[in-house]
């Protein structure tokens, strides 16, 4: 049976054990879908907040998309020579 090791109200770690062997070293049967990263509080787990999306990357300025017609102009009469 799985168990978790708590620590400061979080899962740290997650075991298989004997529930008798478990019990000794204070560790608590975890619920199936709770893990590492969970919190632990008064019996119940409580699973971590979803993290945040990561910010759409800015577009291009100006300036780089100048520098990026440059050099393929560059690239298009090197063809030519």
């Amino acid at each position: 049976m799985e168990h978790a090791i708590i620590n400061n109200g979080k899962v740290i770690n997650v075991v298989l054990a004997d529930p008798e062997y478990a019990k000794q070293q204070k560790w608590v049967a975890l619920p199936e879908g709770a893990g590492i990263g969970w919190s632990y509080s008064k019996g119940e787990f409580t699973a971590p907040p979803a993290p945040e999306p990561a910010p759409a990357p800015l577009p291009p300025s100006k300036e780089e998309l100048l520098a990026q017609l440059k050099a393929l102009q560059d690239q298009i009469i090197a063809l030519g020579e």
